[in-house]
């Protein structure tokens, strides 16, 4: 008769009294600095978009388990933080019906189709802004001008975000635009765009936070945008007349928040060390492929989606397990 021998099951083996409602919480602490910079730039329009997409997504979740009798877990803030950070990426002069039909598709489409929270395989944000992108997107491509509450002057050189601006005006005439535009001005949000993508100042407290409460590990951040720059770097060296300089790639658009909030969603992205940083590089260089040589005005929704479908390949570089059941006669 076989039988097994005493099964030592990987660590931890004393609960931390870490939770997901915890790790959302602090989710959303690390999201306050862009919702601030959302306002502060683009006025009441911009918190409002967002609060709109926070409450539809519980909503949208729990009736989405009443109707098939499941438990109802929307408490735990996941369904709150796809919403923030839906509401976040999309512009403020959006139709307040879109931004619910996209936050309706993130949640249904992105989340609960699969499974939940931690089952399904694509970014939920991006799997709604994506929807919303394809279906409605003449009505995404309205940015709001940067109009600081106080303290700063109006940006007002740029008419649409500096990835746009590369793409309507390509070439030398594109860059001579950016050339007008400080780079204090994009580190701290005062451009065209949306609330979460603009300042960088906003995206680097939260992020900063999100690693010192643990929430996400270094290694997908910082190689993402380790990437991108040098991707962007030898970009410009091999053709300056017609490639912006590389701080230009890091600090507009949506690399920051993609790196620090997007990118390292639970589930999506791969667990080991390597795996994370082929991630992160992956990010990056698709990023600026797109961004270079595709025809959207932004990469790194993209990106991230196609490395989302690389992750199960990625998890093949997994470290040996400690524990394992043997068979005795």
């Amino acid at each position: 008769m076989k039988r097994p021998d005493l099964l030592v099951s990987m660590p931890p083996h004393v609960h931390a009294g870490y939770s997901i409602r915890r790790m959302m919480t602090d989710m959303l602490i690390a999201l306050l600095p862009c919702i601030f910079a959302g306002w502060f730039f683009f006025g009441v329009r911009a918190v409002w978009i967002v609060a709109l997409c926070a409450v539809t997504a519980p909503v949208t979740e729990a009736l989405w388990l009443k109707a098939l009798r499941r438990p109802v877990y929307a408490a735990d803030g996941s369904a709150v933080v796809t919403g923030v950070l839906l509401g976040l990426v999309l512009s403020p002069e959006v139709p307040w019906w879109c931004a619910v039909l996209g936050t309706v598709t993130a949640i249904i489409v992105g989340k609960e189709l699969y499974g939940g929270v931690g089952s399904h395989p694509f970014s939920s944000v991006l799997v709604g802004w994506a929807f919303v992108f394809i279906s409605y997107g003449v009505l995404l491509e309205y940015f709001p001008p940067a109009e600081p509450r106080g303290l700063l002057a109006p940006g007002g050189i740029l008419e649409y975000p500096p990835q746009d601006t590369l793409k309507l005006y390509p070439g030398p005439e594109g860059l001579a635009i950016l050339q007008d535009v400080p780079l204090m001005d994009l580190f701290l949000g005062n451009v065209p765009g949306t609330a979460g993508t603009t300042s960088v100042l906003a995206v680097l407290v939260g992020g900063l936070y999100l690693l010192a409460r643990r929430v996400i590990r270094w290694h997908i951040p910082v190689f993402f945008v380790l990437s991108t720059y040098v991707f962007a770097f030898i970009s410009w060296k091999l053709d300056p007349a017609a490639s912006a300089p590389p701080l230009v790639h890091v600090l507009s658009g949506w690399v920051m928040l993609g790196g620090f909030f997007l990118a390292t969603e639970r589930g999506t992205c791969p667990v080991t060390v390597p795996g994370m940083i082929l991630y992160g590089i992956g990010c990056g260089c698709l990023t600026m492929i797109i961004r270079i040589w595709g025809t959207y005005m932004e990469g790194v929704p993209f990106a991230i989606l196609l490395m989302n479908g690389m992750t199960p390949i990625l998890d093949r570089l997994r470290p040996k397990v400690i524990g394992r059941v043997k068979e005795v006669a």
